[in-house]
């Protein structure tokens, strides 16, 4: 390749196509009570259109690395945007529930592609020595849209309705677009690649069985047919198809690097923080909301301090891993989530916001030393040439960890309120507070599975 300051102006789109993809899939989080009034949906019902986000990046991540070997960088980064705008459009008109559903189906298929390639790209086109301030920069700009969607949509929410969330941003998405049409350049090599089409069916029948079984739990209870049986098959799905990965010569995620043991642990690390990390950004407005009785701007304006704060400390964690390592970094991140979630179980129904403002940003903070030290932790254990699929394993173990802790997590609180005698808001109260501990207790699994950390050095 020549000079690295050429694909300045590549950096640039694929960055900003990442945050849109990412601002896009978190906009609709402070609406979801005026949606589930308009179209009478209940709360298990509207959080589909955060799943069914998450379970299409899920089923497309993987066929990233057959994706880009067939086709150019270029075309899949306008592919993608294109989405999003078809998507974003599709929303703003929606007159029905399956409609908005539909249009974040449409947003998730340009994500899907998109997620895995921007690591991949930004991995290419800058040196080995500085993949932690690569990976730094990505976490800087995709980590600030999901606690920054929440407060911005409020206002929005606020001021016009939940449609005008679309409208706003679809400017800057066909911006983005036009950029990408003129900028983008075709940065990756291409290799021999097929797509194996009942992988795909498998991984997708696997992982939205498993997920729709999961969310059935708050409304039909843990015993009931619709929970055991969806779960049941979801799980033998992917048994089948890890089982299919393992002896396809071209297969279309390579879980054979899951062998590599500092990989593996990475991974199981970022699943965690990533079930931490949604769950977080979910119930806390949530929480503002229906338990201290804030307005929709400001149940989001709470988690902005901490979104300006992990931009500026996923930079700086990038920047230190590349003088420490990641194994100390994340050691302190885990305990500061911990110390964070903690004294979020502090706060009660007579409680300021503010200090959810306050223990928010412990946590961010936390989050920030803690992700993508672990994604460069894994990145480095690599050969180059596993990148691409080391790339979608690691975005779908993100997506994945992101469905599976919000499901878990918020039906720990609608458990907790239908099960409760008491009123709606002090059984979201001690359904909060329960999954709060569960929360901590991961953070500090987390802490425990990072000292046995073994960073590969090149």
């Amino acid at each position: 390749m020549g000079g690295k300051l050429e694909y300045k102006g590549v950096v640039f789109v694929i960055l900003s196509a990442s945050f849109l993809f990412s601002f896009s899939q978190f906009l609709l989080i402070t609406a979801y009570p005026t949606i589930m009034d308009e179209f009478n949906v209940n709360a298990t019902q509207v959080q589909w259109l955060t799943t069914s986000f998450l379970l299409t990046t899920i089923i497309f991540i993987p066929m990233t690395g057959y994706l880009s070997n067939t086709f150019s960088s270029k075309t899949l980064i306008v592919f993608s945007l294109s989405c999003l705008v078809v998507g974003t459009v599709m929303g703003g008109l929606s007159q029905n529930f399956s409609t908005l559903v539909l249009s974040r189906v449409v947003q998730a298929i340009g994500a899907g592609i998109i997620i895995p390639l921007v690591q991949t790209i930004l991995l290419s086109v800058l040196p080995y020595e500085r993949r932690g301030f690569a990976m730094g920069l990505l976490g800087s700009v995709v980590n600030v849209a999901p606690a920054s969607a929440p407060s911005i949509s409020g206002l929005i929410i606020d001021l016009f309705s939940w449609r005008s969330l679309h409208w706003v941003i679809l400017p800057i998405v066909i911006i983005t677009l036009i950029l990408a049409i003129f900028v983008m350049r075709n940065v990756l090599e291409k290799q021999e690649a097929t797509l194996d089409l009942f992988s795909i069916i498998l991984s997708s029948i696997g992982f939205s069985l498993f997920i729709f079984g999961l969310s059935n739990i708050s409304v039909t209870g843990i015993t009931d047919v619709l929970v055991i049986m969806p779960i049941l098959i979801g799980v033998i799905s992917l048994f089948i198809f890890v089982r299919r990965q393992m002896t396809l010569s071209l297969p279309v995620l390579n879980v054979k690097l899951f062998r590599n043991p500092t990989f593996r642990l990475a991974m199981i690390l970022v699943f965690i923080n990533m079930m931490l990390l949604l769950a977080a950004e979910t119930i806390l407005p949530m929480f503002a909301q229906d338990v201290l009785g804030t307005s929709a701007f400001l149940s989001g304006f709470i988690l902005v301090p901490g979104t300006v704060l992990l931009s500026v400390i996923t930079i700086i964690s990038g920047n230190l891993y590349d003088r420490y390592g990641g194994k100390k970094i994340s050691m302190i991140g885990f305990i500061l989530t911990f110390i964070s979630l903690l004294l979020l179980n502090t706060v009660d129904m007579g409680s300021s916001p503010y200090w959810i403002m306050i223990h928010f940003c412990v946590f961010m903070l936390g989050f920030g030393l803690t992700l993508m030290p672990l994604v460069t932790v894994s990145m480095n254990a690599l050969d180059d040439a596993d990148i691409p699929h080391g790339s979608a394993i690691v975005n779908t173990v993100r997506q994945f960890g992101m469905t599976f802790g919000i499901i878990v997590l918020t039906t720990i609180i609608s458990v907790t309120t239908s099960i409760m005698d008491t009123s709606y808001e002090v059984g979201t109260y001690w359904g909060t507070s329960y999954a709060f501990i569960v929360m901590a207790m991961l953070a500090l699994i987390g802490l425990t599975f990072t000292m046995f950390i073994k960073e590969s050095i090149k």
